[in-house]
């Protein structure tokens, strides 16, 4: 999420981003410029998780923590599904940070893995949705090797999954689940969450309001004026509309039109796990 923002017509940013034929038009986060929130969790059974963001796990107070890599790509050419990802040459240290290369190991690692072919992912497909990377906490080790750890969420039982994988052997040393825990969603949810949006009888105010603020343009989900982000919505007290979110995984989007005013979106929350598209107050 980038900071806060406020525009002079529609939503102001809160105080804290079918099947094939849908799948095949989402568009890539460096067009759509979504963000990312990265999650992070701490080694050994425990999950912690935040709503719109994770906590970053320990690490040694000499050590710069290491930023979480969040999900570059869970299409067609995501590590899940290549054939083969090798493992790095060089294993990095205990508190080292994460490089490219080694997120793609694990991910391939993790998806070898018989819970990972279980889960579903947010297109309805066999496989966990990956999430977010991070180093798992070296201080819950002695054995100095190198551990990471992923979050995934598993659409088949509204899920949120932490899978650990030793970068130093390469194998899996625990899957653990926890369910009404939403860390924040990632490029290919919120871009589904948009086409869901623009394609609902909910769409309209939505549509007719992007037309007054760029004389007349049609809004779809490819219109390159609009810059997205999201997070994940978690129903409280305050909140009627979308009381199942918590634990469906519903996420709330911000639209923001060429860099200035914000849709009107704050009104409405889309439930990935249902596909429905829901009005709130």
């Amino acid at each position: 999420m980038t900071e806060q923002q406020l525009s002079p017509e529609g939503d102001s940013p809160p105080p804290s981003r079918q099947r094939p034929t849908l799948r095949g038009r989402l568009l890539t986060p460096r067009i759509l410029g979504i963000g990312s929130a990265a999650a992070a969790a701490a080694a050994a059974v425990a999950l912690v998780f935040a709503t719109q963001t994770a906590v970053q796990a320990t690490s040694s107070p000499e050590i710069t923590a290491s930023t979480p890599i969040a999900a570059d790509s869970t299409d067609e050419d995501a590590p899940e599904k290549a054939e083969e990802v090798a493992k790095p040459e060089k294993i990095a240290a205990a508190y080292d940070a994460l490089s490219g290369a080694e997120v793609e190991y694990v991910r391939f690692v993790g998806a070898q893995d018989a819970a990972f072919a279980a889960g579903e992912d947010v297109f309805g497909e066999p496989g966990l949705q990956f999430l977010s990377t991070d180093v798992a906490d070296p201080q819950a080790y002695s054995d100095r090797q190198r551990r990471l750890i992923s979050l995934y969420y598993d659409y088949a039982t509204n899920e949120t999954v932490s899978m650990i994988v030793n970068a130093t052997t390469g194998a899996v040393e625990s899957v653990d689940r926890a369910s009404g825990t939403q860390p924040a969603p990632t490029d290919a949810e919120t871009s589904l969450a948009w086409e869901l949006l623009l394609d609902s009888d909910a769409a309209q105010p939505v549509v007719d309001e992007f037309a007054a603020l760029t004389g007349g343009s049609a809004l779809t989900p490819a219109s390159a004026e609009v810059i997205l982000t999201a997070h994940s919505f978690v129903t409280d007290a305050g909140s009627f509309g979308a009381e199942s979110c918590g634990v469906d995984r519903c996420v709330q989007l911000l639209a923001q039109v060429d860099g200035g005013a914000f849709l009107t979106t704050s009104t409405y929350v889309v439930n990935l796990s249902t596909r429905a598209v829901l009005s709130i107050s």
